[in-house]
């Protein structure tokens, strides 16, 4: 493959320029196009809300469905209690911190623990009508490609309440 890229390097016909030329502008072509359809949010970033409504609440996420490694993203979490809930706990799948560079998580959580590979995130007690928003923020490591499980459950102590299943694709 080597000895034909020399052939036409050294080929100083004018035909041979003239190929060298359209081989040129043919890859800045492509790479004009690949820039401009990342720019228009074709290769991730655009975010995607999804709901579940408990008894005891409604959980909302907001949140990227595709990222792309290297860039920085944002989760946003939201609980609104129908009735009070005791022992608020957020539990984030595992997909949440593999291979991802956790930044930043506000308000933070009274504690955190694991169960069954998962992090869970205990809140102060939630009164009916309350509003809890956390904020959560990424960045991707860039050898991190694939789906992950970006799947955020709410529980009373150990009682889920509402559950949302999301997956997050990430690209190279």
């Amino acid at each position: 493959m080597s000895a034909l890229f020399e052939e036409i390097a050294e080929d100083t016909s004018p035909r041979g320029v003239i190929v060298g030329h359209r081989a040129r502008w043919a890859l800045m072509a492509l790479f004009a196009l690949i820039s401009a359809v990342a720019l228009m949010g074709f290769f991730g970033q655009r975010l995607s809300e999804s709901a579940a409504v408990g008894p005891a609440a409604t959980l909302r996420l907001s949140a990227p469905n595709v990222v792309r490694g290297g860039l920085f993203f944002q989760s946003r979490v939201e609980i609104r209690a129908s009735r009070s809930i005791e022992h608020p706990r957020v539990v984030l799948a595992r997909g949440w911190l593999e291979q991802m560079q956790f930044n930043t998580l506000e308000p933070q959580p009274m504690s955190e623990a694991g169960r069954d590979g998962r992090v869970v995130l205990s809140y102060a007690s939630l009164d009916a009508g309350n509003r809890l928003v956390i904020w959560t923020q990424f960045q991707v490591n860039p050898v991190n490609v694939g789906h992950r499980s970006y799947d955020v459950e709410l529980d009373d102590g150990d009682r889920p309440i509402a559950r949302i299943d999301r997956t997050i694709t990430v690209l190279p």
